[in-house]
């Protein structure tokens, strides 16, 4: 089962952390950018512990604020 963690919603900034049941030490942080209908990835980045996944991701969140 693929668990998905939504960190930002923003338009500019939507980022998500993905962790999968099946493979354990894997857990992703994905950056997209939204523009009407379509995302783009903008980056992935791989990690072996949710807790630097998490803190990764809001460290992101924090650099891509959108006022």
């Amino acid at each position: 089962m693929k668990r998905r963690t939504i960190v930002s919603k923003n338009r500019k900034c939507f980022i998500e952390l993905l962790h999968r049941d099946s493979d354990p030490g894997v857990w992703i942080v994905q950056r997209w950018e939204k523009t009407f209908w379509f995302k783009k990835r903008i980056s992935s980045n791989w990690f072996i512990d949710g807790s630097q996944a998490l803190a990764f991701a809001k460290k992101m969140e924090r650099e891509h604020m959108v006022f």
